[in-house]
């Protein structure tokens, strides 16, 4: 799978930008300013439908305009037909097409065009609280089962009802049983679709170590909110009494899906309290490795853009990282803000294509 064209109009910092990219290896690279973040906003919203930096389709839109418009020329295979996405936003509606029809849901979209990025702000997943984990890992869900977009949708409706009836304060006994127990049941399905992914992550990210640094140590570990996983919902029922008063007291769920969370550890030891800002960086990029892995198996070629990452590393570190990344088989795009620098050199001896954007 590769982008051989991309075509924006009106997009963040570009009134109009036509790139054309004839390699599987791409570099951008160009001073601060240049539009090189907003070429990865670009390609990761075709695939998202949203933005890595903002929630707003409306902050995307070139300052004076009212409207956006990205399309982009997939190729998934040197003998098939390539397929034209493309995304148009205009008086607060989206519109998506592949191949001009237009697309319906994610899988249809994701059946054409599939990319992990990684950028400065997935360090939160370390840094930040629950919810930057829990969101990497419900969209690497998506990613790799596009119908368990329904199922996450279907969590957030049983929150956002059992949370109105607690908070309407005018509610009996077998009623909120009732919403307990969707709530209990749809919890089950998500910790066990997030479980089995993150441990499947983990055993990749212990065998890409495995050929860079065998004695660093990495483990994700799943974290439940107030739910015991040995436990019926009977058992729970019979337990949970006093959680049912913190419920009452608040308004809110307090036992669910949607706050769970997972740690990451290095060296057994929590990353976000122990770890070097260096340290907890290349655990990242090794978790977003190990996610393109294991899509490449499970679904197919995947599309991996690295928006200034790699130059963080020091030469000797950034030379262990790049063979692992040659093996996943995909389209790689970086960029890089400085011209010239190790990974200037490296890529250009592996014959990547080099672009250099100017303000």
């Amino acid at each position: 799978m590769q982008v051989t064209n991309l075509y924006l109009k009106n997009f963040r910092c570009f009134s109009e930008k036509q790139l054309a990219l004839d390699n599987s290896l791409v570099l951008l690279q160009g001073l601060n300013g240049s539009g090189k973040t907003s070429l990865i906003e670009a390609l990761h919203y075709l695939c998202y439908l949203r933005s890595f930096k903002t929630h707003t389709p409306r902050e995307l839109v070139h300052f004076g305009q009212d409207s956006f418009f990205i399309k982009a020329t997939i190729r998934q295979s040197d003998d098939a037909l390539p397929h034209e996405l493309q995304v148009g936003y205009s008086g607060k509606k989206r519109l998506v097409k592949v191949n001009q029809q237009a697309v319906v849901s994610y899988k249809e979209l994701m059946d054409h065009y599939r990319v992990v990025t990684l950028t400065e702000d997935d360090g939160e997943l370390i840094k930040s609280g629950p919810e930057a984990r829990r969101h990497f890992i419900d969209q690497a869900l998506v990613l790799d089962d596009p119908p368990i977009s329904q199922s996450l949708r279907m969590l957030k409706h049983l929150v956002d009802s059992r949370n109105a009836l607690l908070h309407s304060g005018s509610y009996n006994a077998q009623s909120l049983e009732i919403w307990t127990h969707k709530l209990w049941l749809q919890t089950q399905v998500i910790r066990q679709a997030r479980q089995t992914l993150l441990a499947t992550l983990e055993q990749e990210v212990i065998r890409i170590i495995a050929s860079i640094d065998p004695s660093i140590l990495v483990s994700f570990s799943y974290l439940p909110k107030q739910l015991n996983p040995e436990h019926s919902f009977e058992q729970f029922m019979d337990s949970s009494g006093r959680l049912f008063q913190e419920e009452s007291r608040y308004g809110r769920s307090l036992f669910g899906a949607h706050l769970d969370d997972f740690s990451i550890k290095l060296q057994d030891r929590t990353t976000r309290q122990f770890a070097s800002r260096g340290q907890q960086k290349l655990v990242v990029l090794l978790l977003k490795i190990a996610q393109v892995t294991h899509l490449k198996a499970n679904r197919g070629s995947v599309i991996f853009l690295l928006d200034d990452f790699i130059t963080d590393f020091d030469d000797r570190r950034a030379l262990q990282l790049l063979p692992p990344l040659m093996t996943l088989g995909g389209q790689l795009i970086f960029t890089c803000p400085n011209l010239g620098g190790t990974l200037h050199s490296q890529l250009a001896s592996m014959g990547a294509q080099i672009i250099t954007l100017t303000d």
